[in-house]
């Protein structure tokens, strides 16, 4: 119905600052129209192009003038500036090398011998054999970075130069070290100083892993590495911090993370390859892992997730905020760095038990009172494929164990038969919940008072994290409905469970079909 020249005329006039509105009128477009060119445009890259532009121009200035032409000329040209500006920046930047970290021949030697008999993949031998002094990873999960990285940073060390390790999370800690030890017998390294935390050689030269804390950094001198830096709830800080340390010495920097946030600054360090040309960026979604050699068994994983969780933590694809019922900055303020651990037994655990709906995983989370109106999670048990009988043994162990604990239990459809059972055998302490959308309501919005109010403490745990974000409000027929984008496979499983243990301590309640905050 309209010419292309039509279309690309009308979306650069509305990257130079003209309104929709504006345009309908002038062109007989209708508004909707232009919203779909408008959003077509922006997945396809849009209509701007110097050439383009110039033609465009080329074509208003012929004729009978107007101010109407004259205007949108002046926005045109306007427009044709920033962008030729913007090329000429994007050249520039293209013919800037890269700063290199400069390396000794004890470390070269070391490398070599790793790259021929490491069992490396090729994505893990291009990352060591890259020598940036900057370098930036969006990876998946479960492909061995940290595998190769722990190699790289012994390595750096051989090399003389410090090593910190900025790590997610104490399990992370942990593995990252092991590894380090594992790579140093196989290279024959040797430790002056080897303990949990830290590891010294002879040349003085430190491996250490820290806390992601932005104080952690301060008055360090070395190479840094930040681990799932999209995790991070302080991540602008933590680069302040550590930047001034870089340059002082010339240190290296690697960032490695799976995706997170969109709006992040690791989306944007990632992202924005004008502003951080300095960078070299690598890529690997869990099919270039696959590709490069990496055994994966795909479809069963493929499995255990829903669709959104999938697409972040293993297609290297960062998260939308707008329709999440928890935003991310909200989930992330209640996040502390501590590995979940159950109470004292004189110390009531309030835990909450939601049921695989396939043959896949269930999950149970607990929480308790740590005082001063916070609930700490204590408890969180994935269990995948196991059978009714099995997950019915696990949660009678729980209970004997722990005689002040207490459970609530999914009971809609295949949960109905292992509730009963449970409620028979210890009946003021176990709790059935039919999953009705008024109950789901009240368990999503007592789940979000306790975040908005910082009442509830959780672990930096990736995949927690992302279940909770999973959730979005849509509108039902009658009411709202709270549930994941999923496919048939997965329905954010750790929201669902750590909502039922939170029911324990009401602040939303669900009454005559309907969620009333108290």
């Amino acid at each position: 119905m309209y010419s292309k020249k039509t279309k690309e005329l009308i979306l650069n006039l509305l990257h130079s600052g003209y309104a929709a509105s504006e345009l309908a009128k002038s062109y007989g477009v209708n508004a909707a129209t232009i919203a779909r060119w408008r959003k077509k445009g922006a997945e396809e890259g849009g209509a701007m192009t110097i050439q383009n532009l110039k033609a465009q121009i080329a074509t208003l200035s012929k004729g009978k003038s107007s101010d109407s032409k004259a205007k949108q000329i002046a926005m045109l040209t306007a427009s044709l500036s920033r962008l030729q500006g913007a090329k000429a920046k994007e050249q520039k930047v293209k013919n800037k090398k890269k700063p290199i970290a400069l390396m000794n021949g004890a470390y070269e030697s070391l490398k070599e011998i790793a790259l021929k008999s490491g069992e490396l993949f090729d994505y893990q031998k291009d990352f060591l054999n890259d020598a940036s002094q900057f370098r930036i990873v969006l990876k998946s999960r479960q492909i061995g970075f940290t595998y190769v990285s722990s190699l790289d940073a012994l390595l750096g060390a051989v090399a003389g130069r410090n090593q910190l390790f900025l790590s997610a999370s104490e399990e992370q800690a942990r593995i990252l070290m092991n590894y380090s030890q594992m790579w140093a017998k196989k290279l024959g390294v040797s430790f002056a100083k080897d303990s949990e935390y830290e590891k010294s050689l002879d040349n003085g030269a430190t491996i250490r892993v820290m806390a992601h804390n932005f104080r952690t950094v301060q008055g360090f001198t070395g190479d840094i590495w930040m681990d799932e830096f999209a995790w991070y709830p302080n991540q602008k800080r933590i680069w302040h911090a550590f930047v001034p340390s870089i340059g002082a010495v010339a240190g290296r920097l690697t960032i490695l993370s799976t995706p997170f946030e969109e709006n992040s600054f690791f989306a944007e360090l990632f992202g924005d390859e004008l502003k951080f040309y300095m960078f070299s960026r690598h890529r690997v979604d869990i099919y270039r892992a696959m590709a490069g050699g990496l055994k994966f068994d795909l479809e069963t994983m493929r499995a255990l997730f829903d669709a959104d969780t999938w697409a972040s933590a293993y297609e290297c694809q960062f998260v939308d905020d707008e329709s999440a019922l928890l935003g991310i900055e909200l989930i992330k303020s209640c996040v502390s760095d501590f590995t979940p651990t159950l109470p004292p037994k004189n110390i009531p655990v309030f835990s909450g038990y939601d049921v695989g709906r396939t043959k896949d995983r269930s999950v149970h989370m607990g929480v308790y009172d740590a005082g001063e109106g916070i609930k700490r999670l204590c408890l969180y048990d994935v269990i995948a494929k196991a059978s009714f009988e099995a997950q019915e043994k696990l949660l009678t162990d729980f209970l004997r164990l722990n005689l002040l604990a207490c459970l609530k239990i999914d009971k809609t459809g295949i949960g109905m038969p292992v509730a009963e059972r449970l409620k028979s055998r210890f009946t003021s302490r176990v709790s059935g919940v039919y999953f009705t959308a008024s109950v789901k309501e009240a368990l999503a919005l007592n789940l979000k008072k306790h975040f908005e109010d910082k009442s509830i403490s959780i672990p930096n745990d990736p995949l927690l994290i992302a279940d909770l974000h999973a959730i979005k409000r849509k509108a039902g027929q009658k009411s709202f409905l709270y549930d994941s984008d999923r496919n048939e496979h997965g329905h954010a499983d750790r929201f669902w469970a750590l909502a039922l243990a939170l029911s324990y301590f009401e602040k939303v309640r669900e009454r005559r079909n309907k969620a009333y905050i108290i």
